[in-house]
């Protein structure tokens, strides 16, 4: 291989047409490529293979690189289609599941469209053009949205796991890369913030390698102020508390007045002015040989700035880390404050940013004894994967698992369980904020957290992706927080979700992140190795522009798409209101024909997808989408003319005990319930008990869009009516007595029988 300009190689391939193995030429001398399939032909060299080919007959002959038989045929033939990885630990299930999948998936396409074409030529109600509008008009939206969001599980991925400590070939502890843990802090509160610190701390990792550091928002209150708040000196005990030293306390002791551990950067010291006027560091230690000691603890530290005034809130946080700290771990593990990681996290999660390295690999004649990421660079068989920008876990929350009752869908699992899985097969899944660990080096070159965003952690992702790299998912529960413990706080952080989804959209369709160059850190002069890197993501792009255009309409429009559920809302009110449905049938055989075969294949598309997920997590997540729609109608609503600033939401939802947005819910439950006994009212005194599958119909519709309001309502009620204590009435649905309503409903039922039978058209029917 040579270099023809910076970022473009020339490579000679000999392919012979006879023959099905193939290597590259370096140098004069033959190398295989791992990116591309190979195997260890009868000589014992390993070259490279073109898909589903070899010299003979191979099946189930062994292969040194996985110390096993390869697949049968009938096996890579499979696996080619499924899209999994031939060598990975999975069962039949998961390749029928998705086979089944992209079955239901296509044919949701043809059905759908025959669907709508009954719907608007021959399945309306004509009778009733406004509501069979607007219900046409809601199916349309919710088609495109499953087309859209269904299509990132075409291949997911489960992958295969394995520790960072047990590596085979075994990667030296010494090899291991150095991390920075930094944890975000604003508002809450310090003791929440103590555990996260102590789990940190206890990391399985060793210690001189880590360095935990708390990037503080809220130790200085204001933009230009330098007085420290009083949540800034709680936290700085805290930090004290935990570490056992106090850098403060050498400046008593110091002639001179200097603080050793105690460093200010401002003016042309500091290196970044975007994000901080004065940069505040304390270091709470080990020093020196006392990071090696036994039973060391990691180092600890306190970052704090002094806002400008536009300060960027927590993409400028955390770049005043990054940027204006003495912060220089290779990896970088982001926390929110109450995000607690369990011991084996890092264990877990770095051998998925590694990539075996081969001695006669393509690349190893590029970086012949240097990986500047990996511990001191003396590994042979391991080294970073340059084309990775991170990897992430999901978000799991302790007051909401198990058998804590989860009606506000916190554990989001439709999402953490099946959607990033999704996506990991793509090499897109996103980054949630928290819980992922990052190369220093791509966040060097994308010049950090990126601005423009109330969700900047969705827009730095993209912008990763944008470059090329890829991401990983390690679906694993591996760090657990608190989920917002009332319907305030979650609709509150539904809104700030889709006011920054409609926010990164906009930026990313303006082509804004191409005008980012003068933000960019300065970097040396690229090595032949970065050039090769860049070289590979950039062959890697175009091959996603499809799949990228796909993510970016699914994390962009999936609060607009969520107005269908103001058009179902309308429609079973206008139908509980006047008995008139929104479509009328000609007969069962054509109903049966459009309206139930897209359904059914629809429903197969959704169940196949996500097999996997808890049923009552996936019925949580149907409801939550008619409760959270109005919430976020409100964020593209400020997204479009509010502005880019939002007010700080705490994550327990401690300081959102109510919210106006609470009363959609409870006055559209409240119409939804009147309506039903309105339409049986009617049916019976006005009707005269006639036309009874219109108004039973009507009953009916209401009464699912009712049943898909009313937990979040409920629980609202409940935290705005109960007595009892906050703990007792936070995340709980009102008390229903169920024995009354169970006797009421028997009384009022036998009653209601009793009235259609002595009605005109009852009387009728009794001849």
């Amino acid at each position: 291989m040579e270099t023809v300009r910076p970022g473009c190689f020339r490579a000679v391939v000999s392919v012979p047409l006879g023959r099905l193995t193939y290597s590259f030429l370096v140098d004069g001398q033959p190398k295989y490529n791992p990116d591309c399939p190979t195997l260890v032909n009868e000589a014992g060299v390993r070259v490279n293979v073109r898909h589903g080919g070899s010299d003979g007959d191979c099946d189930g002959e062994a292969d040194e690189e996985w110390g096993k038989g390869r697949p049968s045929r009938a096996r890579r033939v499979l696996s080619q289609v499924s899209g999994l990885d031939l060598y990975s630990q999975h069962s039949t299930s998961d390749i029928v599941s998705m086979l089944v999948f992209r079955f239901f998936y296509l044919a949701m396409i043809p059905a759908g469209a025959y669907y709508f074409f009954w719907l608007s030529v021959r399945g309306g109600n004509r009778q009733a053009p406004v509501c069979w509008v607007v219900f046409v008009m809601s199916e349309i939206l919710s088609f495109v949205s499953a087309l859209i969001s269904l299509f990132g599980m075409w291949k997911p991925i489960k992958r295969r796991w394995r520790s960072l400590d047990a590596l085979r070939p075994a990667l030296p502890v010494a090899d291991w890369p150095t991390v920075d843990v930094i944890i975000c802090h604003y508002k809450e509160d310090t003791e929440q913030l103590r555990q996260t610190i102590r789990a940190a701390m206890k990391l399985d990792y060793p210690a001189h390698l880590l360095h935990i550091l708390i990037a503080d928002d809220g130790f200085f209150p204001t933009s230009k102020m330098v007085e420290r708040s009083d949540i800034g000196l709680a936290l700085y005990q805290t930090c004290v508390e935990e570490a056992g030293y106090d850098p403060l306390l050498e400046e008593t002791m110091n002639e001179r007045g200097l603080v050793e551990h105690y460093t200010v950067k401002a003016g042309d010291d500091l290196p970044r002015h975007d994000c901080a006027v004065e940069a505040h560091q304390f270091e709470f230690g080990p020093y020196g040989a006392d990071m090696y000691g036994p039973g060391a603890l990691p180092r600890l530290s306190l970052v704090a700035r002094v806002k400008p005034a536009d300060a960027h809130n927590k993409a400028g946080n955390i770049n005043n880390v990054l940027s204006n700290s003495n912060a220089e771990g290779k990896i970088v593990l982001f926390l929110d404050a109450d995000m607690k990681p369990v011991e084996s996290y890092l264990l877990r999660v770095l051998p998925l940013m590694l990539e075996e390295q081969r001695s006669d690999s393509l690349q190893s004649q590029l970086i012949q004894a240097e990986d500047p990421e990996l511990g001191a660079g003396t590994s042979k068989s391991w080294q970073i994967n340059r084309d990775i920008g991170f990897v992430g876990c999901p978000q799991r929350f302790a007051n909401v698992s198990g058998d804590h009752p989860d009606y506000c869908a916190h554990r989001n699992a439709i999402y953490y369980d099946g959607i990033c899985t999704g996506r990991d097969g793509f090499g897109m899944t996103d980054f949630v904020g928290t819980n992922a660990c990052w190369r220093r080096e791509v966040l060097n070159e994308i010049g950090g957290f990126v601005y423009g965003s109330v969700t900047e952690d969705t827009l730095t992702s993209n912008e990763v992706h944008r470059r090329g790299y890829i991401s990983r998912y390690a679906d694993e529960d591996l760090c657990w927080g608190e989920a917002p413990v009332t319907v305030a706080a979650a609709l509150l952080q539904r809104q700030r979700w889709a006011k920054g989804a409609i926010m990164n959209g906009m930026r990313i369709f303006k082509g804004a992140a191409k005008e980012r160059k003068e933000m960019l850190l300065s970097r040396e002069k690229p090595s032949e190795l970065s050039e090769f890197y860049a070289y590979r993501r950039q062959q890697r792009k175009p091959n996603n522009t499809f799949v990228s255009t796909m993510f970016w309409l699914d994390s962009t429009l999936y609060p607009l798409l969520g107005w269908g559920a103001f058009g179902y809302v309308f429609c079973a009110i206008f139908h509980l209101i006047t008995a008139q449905a929104p479509i009328s049938p000609t007969s069962t055989q054509s109903l049966a024909g459009a309206f139930v075969t897209y359904y059914l294949i629809r429903y197969g598309a959704f169940f196949s997808a996500f097999y996997e997920v808890n049923m009552t997590d996936v019925l949580r997540s149907q409801q939550c989408w008619f409760s959270y729609s109005f919430a976020h109608t409100v964020g593209v609503w400020d997204a479009l003319f509010g502005g880019a600033k939002f007010g700080w939401v705490a994550n327990t939802g401690q300081r959102h005990r109510r919210s106006w947005l609470e009363w959609f819910n409870i006055l559209t439950l409240g119409a939804l319930l009147s309506g039903i006994v309105w339409r049986l009212f009617a049916f019976i005194v006005i009707e005269e008990a006639c036309s009874p599958y219109e108004n039973f119909g009507a009953v009916a519709f209401g009464g699912y869009v009712a049943w898909m309001m009313a937990p979040v309502a409920l629980v609202s009620l409940n935290e705005r009516l109960s007595s009892a204590d906050e703990s007792e009435r936070e995340g709980k649905p009102m008390p229903v007595p169920t024995p009354i309503i169970a006797a009421a409903l028997t009384i009022l039922g036998v009653v209601f029988l009793s009235g259609w039978a002595n009605a005109r058209c009852g009387i009728e029917a009794r001849g």
